[in-house]
């Protein structure tokens, strides 16, 4: 892996900055056969996890500057699809109101160029890649705030006209992406355990899709069921990107590990595929993590800290992510902190119920100090909130059709429902508004929390 510069153009006066991060790596086997047919069983797999560590990948140490230059319209007319495949298609990691990081594995290392232009304008930008990398991680630090933008890959042709990978031959781009403004209120959507890419989680994706997000929250259990595919590139092709392919194709999703993630069959080149799949990215206002495991990123005043609960189940790094979580509560220059992890410290499911008192002995306290307003996590499939002290818990682990009966409540519960549902959260600059909605798109439940 090393930090590579490379010329790109743009028609906008003012400083670009550019980074791009290639991560030489084999790209393994490409998916390849028909869509699987996902099922999904009612059986329950314990949250017990072989001891790993997880891969870490270096961020970007450093940001080239670039100088600008006008670049045609590329987005008249639509490239056809050539022999190159997408074995991850792209999409977005990061997105800041200037910032743009995107990422995608190619099933050869060729040549070739990410366009960028802002929708309905003339001309645009490009970023040339090289052909010594079938991965790539590409920066853009010369957005503009509140502005729609496309993006696509090209590959030249022997005629000199470019083509598009294709991605389980199909067409993937071009991605739409509109960057956040502090002068909007902020949304985003939240999901867990949609691992099945089962007809309920479409459904779900489709309507958070429109429903003008910013970014969507995932509480774990990416990919489930993956011995039904021939690997796990195939698993995440149909299971994940095909099935959130309209959220995946205008806005980033932000993940953490769930039990399921860390499966023996879902790991690639001896490590969880979840790591393979999701490299680190680098938000520059956040001191980096240097891992996926566990990382945080800012939008507008809010932090958002990605965890790792299944540390307190086998998995290594149970210290470290313990004392980057205390660096991370206690920095102060945000509103407030939002906590996102996949094993719910409290929960009235009639399965897994006990599972996440770890957590809860280690992690609430924390959450309580730090005056944390909302907690989400996953792991069990149903919705609940619940209210411990100051701080609101909000199960969400109904992405997918397989939900799970409530057994005794627990006092702190506030809304218990099993139904297959997704969150919507709407963050003014004194309190956040939330509201779940089933797949029918009824109303689960309606809350107002006030911001400090």
């Amino acid at each position: 892996m090393r930090l590579v510069l490379l010329r790109y153009h743009r028609y906008f006066l003012m400083l670009p900055i550019l980074t791009v991060l290639l991560v030489g790596c084999s790209s393994g086997s490409l998916p390849t056969g028909v869509p699987a047919t996902s099922t999904t069983e009612t059986s329950i797999v314990p949250v017990d996890t072989p001891t790993c560590t997880p891969t870490i990948i270096p961020s970007p140490t450093s940001s080239p500057t670039i100088s600008p230059t006008p670049t045609p319209d590329v987005f008249a007319a639509e490239f056809p699809l050539g022999d190159v495949a997408y074995v991850l298609p792209l999409t977005i990691r990061h997105i800041t109101p200037t910032r743009a990081v995107l990422f995608f594995e190619l099933n050869q290392a060729v040549e070739g160029t990410l366009f960028y232009q802002v929708e309905g304008a003339a001309a645009g930008g490009e970023l040339p890649f090289a052909a010594d990398a079938v991965r790539h991680q590409l920066t853009l630090d010369v957005l503009v705030p509140g502005t729609t933008y496309k993006i696509r890959v090209g590959i030249p042709g022997v005629d000199g006209e470019f083509t598009e990978p294709h991605f389980l031959g199909e067409k993937w781009g071009p991605l739409t992406v509109h960057t956040p403004t502090e002068m909007n209120p902020l949304r985003f959507g939240v999901i867990g355990d949609a691992s099945f890419g089962d007809s309920v989680t479409t459904s779900l994706v489709e309507q958070m899709a429109a429903s003008s997000l910013d970014f969507v929250l995932h509480t774990g259990d990416v990919v489930d069921e993956t011995e039904l595919n021939a690997d796990p590139f195939e698993s995440y092709a149909h299971k994940y990107y095909k099935t959130f392919a309209p959220l995946l194709q205008q806005l980033p999703v932000y993940t953490v590990p769930g039990n399921h993630d860390y499966d023996p069959d879902i790991r690639w080149q001896d490590e969880p595929f979840y790591f393979y799949a999701f490299p680190p990215f680098e938000d520059p206002r956040i001191p980096a993590s240097g891992t996926s495991q566990y990382y945080a990123f800012v939008m507008e005043k809010l932090q958002f800290i990605m965890l790792d609960s299944q540390v307190f189940f086998g998995i290594a790094g149970r210290d470290d992510e313990q004392s980057w979580l205390i660096e991370r509560l206690g920095d102060d220059r945000f509103q407030a902190s939002i906590a996102v992890f996949h094993v719910s410290p409290f929960s009235s499911s009639s399965v897994h119920r006990s599972e996440g008192l770890p957590v809860r002995d280690s992690w609430s306290p924390l959450f309580q100090e730090a005056n944390i307003p909302l907690v989400f996590s996953g792991h069990t499939h149903q919705y609940e909130r619940l209210q411990v002290n100051n701080v609101t818990y909000i199960v969400s682990g109904g992405g997918s059709s397989i939900t799970y009966a409530g057994g005794e409540l627990l006092p702190q519960s506030q809304v218990f429902a099993r139904k297959s549902h997704f969150v919507l959260v709407v963050a003014y600059p004194d309190r956040l508004e939330l509201t779940s909605f089933s797949v029918s798109g009824e109303t689960i439940d309606e809350v107002e929390i006030p911001l400090p």
